[in-house]
């Protein structure tokens, strides 16, 4: 069957949290959303709703006990603000790190980067996550450890920083923090409905009463009526009315070599679009394309991988390849074969609930001394992510 290879799948513990090992996203969200169709896929998703209550158990014995006090959180010399999410994939937490991180470094802070590296380069030079933060604000220290109290004290320590950013951190509890900030996908807020691996749930949604914020994404693709029935049902599991809007508008193209173009040159161009990303439909619906090609979450590309793209571009026809920036750090040139290589360029637009994040990370800094006592400069609620 087409999902096969999804039944070799066992949950793998590493550095304190649970995870699924790399599987096909988008043959796994067709599964688990009922979208996959037939006896097969019904009996599949049968054994798979039997998995979940072990993990169920493990995830809520866990919290249970950082709750209670037995597994104790460890505070270090510095502001952690967590950055995450309840489910797999990808909610836009990358643009939304880089995002904060320039805010606060433009308010004066000694800011770092802190995330777990999965699935890094063996030349030691990260993921793509870490390479993409870089080129979306290189001069901020990034240190990618699976222990993430260790990394927090060597960006301390060797970096100097006083404010940290915990990437991926909403179930990294090992790190104590001083912010959660949980980020919910509009177009699958809960996971559909289930714990992994039946869902894409890392921890029950009542989990949203330890967050600090909510941050709607990608909230542009619910009409008003929907949008306000979500912010309701999330300001009723997390128990609190602090929920932001944010939107991630395409705002160009952007190549290997650093060269732009305007969105406007893509009308009338038969464009092929691939990914490896943790929600590939959220980047293939909002390309005009006439083919697609999805591959697993932080997908190493080989050579191999880069002459089928080639091929495949080639005999499509397609004029222009597209990816997303994500993947176009790991792929450095301007074209596969004879076509065209471009990744789409994102930024973050605040729809709503500025004013909740702005007063809370002003709450959480008050007493966290900045660089200088220089005036700092506006910071805009609009950014290129």
């Amino acid at each position: 069957m087409a999902f096969a290879s999804l039944a070799t799948f066992p949950l793998v513990a590493t550095g304190g949290f649970w995870y699924l090992p790399v599987v096909d996203e988008t043959a796994f969200r067709e599964l688990v959303s009922g979208e996959r169709r037939g006896p097969a896929a019904a009996g599949f998703r049968c054994v798979l709703w039997l998995m979940q209550w072990p993990y169920r158990a493990v995830i809520g014995a866990r919290n249970l006990g950082y709750h209670l006090r037995v597994f104790p959180s460890q505070s270090v010399d510095a502001r952690i603000i967590s950055i995450g999410n309840l489910t797999t994939g990808g909610t836009g937490k990358t643009p939304l790190v880089a995002w904060l991180a320039e805010y606060l470094r433009k308010t004066g802070h000694r800011v770092g980067l802190l995330s777990r590296g999965y699935r890094g380069e063996e030349d030691g030079t990260g993921n793509d996550e870490k390479k993409l933060l870089e080129a979306l604000c290189g001069d901020i220290p990034h240190v990618q450890d699976p222990d993430r109290v260790s990394g927090a004290g060597r960006a301390i320590n060797v970096h100097g920083c006083n404010v940290l950013i915990l990437d991926d951190g909403f179930q990294h509890r090992r790190l104590d923090r001083d912010l959660d900030i949980v980020l919910v996908d509009a177009t699958c807020p809960f996971g559909y409905g289930h714990l992994l691996p039946r869902g894409i749930l890392r921890e029950p949604i009542g989990s949203l009463g330890r967050s600090s914020i909510i941050v709607l994404t990608r909230v542009d693709h619910l009409d008003p009526p929907q949008r306000d029935s979500l912010k309701q049902q999330v300001m009723a599991l997390a128990g609190h009315d602090r929920v932001a809007e944010v939107s991630f508008p395409t705002v160009g193209l952007i190549n290997a070599d650093g060269s732009t173009r305007s969105l406007e040159e893509l009308s009338g161009v038969r464009v092929a679009a691939f990914c490896g990303i943790g929600n590939p439909e959220a980047f293939f619906d909002s390309l005009p394309v006439v083919t697609r090609r999805a591959f697993p979450d932080h997908h190493l590309y080989t050579d191999d991988d880069l002459d089928t793209l080639a091929q495949w571009a080639a005999e499509s026809g397609a004029d222009l390849l597209l990816t997303t920036r994500k993947d176009l750090v790991k792929i450095p040139h301007s074209r596969l074969g004879p076509t065209p290589l471009w990744a789409v360029d994102t930024g973050l637009n605040w729809v709503s609930g500025f004013d909740v994040v702005e007063q809370g990370l002003e709450a959480l800094l008050l007493n966290c001394s900045p660089k200088d006592d220089r005036s700092s400069p506006a910071v805009h609620r609009s950014a290129r992510a």
